[in-house]
């Protein structure tokens, strides 16, 4: 779990570039990156594998750790791969090559809005951050939604530099206050490409830290709207120390405070108050914050229908055995036109209650349930033809909250 968090934070790892599941006792290749070291050597999505560099893999002793600790290696190493597809054994030498793991995302450009959602900042991520905002900027955004909902945090200079791309030369982004009474202040450098361009920020109660830091500079300057629930309210800076019988202790060293000078830090205690007296912005509007970033609209999750109880598995099971006896229909389709085109039947619907064994008919479902249902088996298929990013694309495009900014902005 550690490496694992490591490699997301690092932005990559050495693998071959593929997602996989196992079914059936069966190692499955559901998703094959493109570009990517698998995809170059000619693995195709839907592939089954039986063996990994000569040793059988099939049966219940097949884990997801098992294949991890198999296909990953040291870059520009070779892993050998045997495959059933359709009636065909082949067989693969792949060579390992950094695999980015990305940490944003982007919706296709609607009505001259973009949509960017950020999951951590990595050490990648105001990089990725750039180049999706020039790839949106060219298919015709005017205004960017940046979704920071449940983004726990992560380095400092990320999210700095990500607040940098929207603020004026000199402007705080944000001060740290240090126990012994010194402080640093990070500040805006010139010349950003992105400083006229309407921001619309989106927050929750798990946006902790640097998405605290970020969304805070933007709301101070009033360069962006922020929408959404009051953040998580972590803004202390710790670090470990090691004592004599060799165990640590996480001591707290330092604070992040908002340019206006609010502490982002929540109360450790029931009616402390960490934020005294009155904060500004630089338009003169009062800001408010007992901890954590306050939106300025703020907006809570529609209450979800009965299906979004459905177990994530049950979906994507349903999801692969549709997609696997439909190849030769998608082998054709690529994902833009499956997000913005394609329709799940009556047909799939009954398939799925049938496949769940729930005891439903389609007619015992009303209108909005069948939608709600339709949005979820869309996602799961989508997932197990274009991985996961795929499923939550689909499933972003019609987030009821995000669906309420866009109308919001349309205004």
């Amino acid at each position: 779990e550690g490496s694992a968090m490591a490699e997301r934070m690092q932005g990559g790892f050495s693998g071959i570039g593929v997602e996989f599941a196992i079914k059936k006792d069966t190692l499955v290749f559901v998703h094959v990156m493109q570009p990517g070291p698998a995809d170059a050597a000619g693995i195709q999505s839907g592939d089954r594998v039986y063996a990994i560099d000569r040793d059988t893999i099939v049966g219940d002793s097949l884990t997801n750790n098992v294949v991890t600790s198999k296909i990953k290696g040291r870059r520009g190493t070779t892993v050998g791969l045997n495959v059933i597809r359709g009636k065909e054994q082949l067989s693969f030498d792949v060579e390992r090559d950094l695999v980015p793991i990305e940490s944003v995302l982007h919706l296709p450009v609607e009505d001259r809005i973009g949509y960017l959602k950020i999951d951590r900042f990595a050490e990648t991520t105001h990089d990725e951050f750039v180049a999706h905002l020039d790839y949106l900027t060219a298919m015709g955004m005017e205004e960017v939604i940046i979704d920071l909902r449940d983004n726990p945090g992560g380095y400092l200079h990320e999210s700095v530099a990500m607040a940098d791309e929207f603020l004026g030369e000199d402007k705080n982004i944000v001060t740290t206050k240090y126990k012994d009474g010194s402080t640093n202040t990070s500040t805006a450098k010139s010349g950003n490409r992105f400083e006229e361009l309407p921001v619309h920020i989106l927050i929750n109660e798990n946006s902790a830290s640097a998405s605290e830091v970020f969304t805070g500079a933007l709301q101070d300057h009033d360069r962006a709207t922020v929408y959404g629930r009051t953040s998580f309210g972590k803004g202390l800076v710790q670090e470990d120390k090691i004592l004599l019988d060799g165990s640590k202790v996480r001591l707290t060293i330092a604070y992040y405070y908002t340019p206006s000078g609010r502490s982002i830090q929540k109360p450790y205690r029931k009616g402390q108050v960490v934020n005294e007296g009155v904060f500004i912005s630089d338009t003169g509007r009062v800001l408010y914050s007992q901890g954590g970033i306050e939106p300025d609209v703020e907006i809570t999750n529609d209450s979800a229908s009965y299906f979004w109880t459905f177990s994530f598995g049950t979906i994507d099971a349903f999801g692969f055995d549709y997609a696997d006896a439909h190849r030769s229909y998608f082998k054709d389709l690529n994902f833009s036109n499956y997000y913005s085109n394609y329709l799940v039947t009556e047909d799939i619907l009954r398939s799925f209650l049938d496949f769940g064994g729930y005891g439903i008919e389609l007619e015992d479902l009303s209108a909005f349930e069948r939608k709600e249902l339709s949005l979820l088996l869309k996602a799961g298929i989508a997932r197990n033809l274009w991985g996961f990013d795929a499923y939550r694309m689909v499933l972003l495009k019609e987030d009821p909250v995000i669906v309420q900014i866009m109308a919001g902005i349309r205004r």
